[in-house]
């Protein structure tokens, strides 16, 4: 029988568990990238710009938000075709064959997506069904298979790591689907344009889905 899970996983987990604390440093210094007109664009196209007078800003409900803006900013945010992870990546600015070189390669080839839960696997990750392309993917993960989500749906970004997948820690969360039969995958991957309005419009659903909630 064909299984995703990874046969190394104990040290796949062992070694994701050690990178993790990585991400968010990794982050932080490509949101650095970001001028004044990068953040204001992304602020607009994701509906969190405000205007009280002359004073411009944007207006977040909680933490969660400031994380999604921040995974937008980073990968969605594209001047001539280039996102400021690209940007990173380019600059070559960690050592060849350091973990954060690494991490960085694989976050240059990210991609958002809607995903189903269909499985969990105690130790550190789980099977999902991309709803988008239709593919079943491993992702190492450390919380979610903590928790009874066999069935969620959620939304977040994805990259290669070795034999599995990492996500870049941004997820919006839209419930618990017990039967998948009504996903019915487009069976293609999206082009830039289209991943771009894939991420606004699950943003936009997740606020108005956490209004109604409130």
């Amino acid at each position: 029988m064909l299984t995703l899970i990874p046969e190394n996983i104990e040290e796949l987990i062992a070694e994701y568990q050690r990178l993790w604390p990585l991400m968010p440093k990794i982050q932080g210094t490509i949101v650095k990238l970001a001028d004044k007109q990068a953040i204001r664009a992304c602020a607009k196209r994701l509906g969190i710009y405000t205007r009280k007078g002359t004073k411009l800003g944007m207006m977040f409900v909680n933490e969660y938000e400031t994380e999604l803006f921040q995974d937008y900013l980073i990968y969605m945010y594209r001047p001539r075709g280039f996102s400021l992870v690209r940007q990173m990546r380019n600059r070559r600015p960690y050592a060849e064959g350091s973990d954060e070189q690494r991490l960085l390669e694989g976050m240059h080839q990210a991609r958002f997506s809607l995903f189903w839960v269909k499985e969990l696997h105690s130790a550190g990750g789980m099977i999902v069904l991309d709803v988008i392309t239709g593919e079943e993917l491993f992702i190492l993960d450390q919380s979610l298979p903590q928790q009874d989500v066999v069935g969620l749906l959620a939304a977040f970004r994805v990259f290669p790591y070795r034999d599995a997948w990492m996500h870049t820690g941004a997820n919006m969360a839209f419930g618990i689907i017990n039967n998948p039969e009504g996903l019915k995958p487009l069976g293609r991957r999206l082009n830039d344009k289209e991943e771009q309005k894939l991420n606004e419009e699950n943003f936009a659903r997740w606020r108005a889905l956490l209004r109604d909630q409130g």
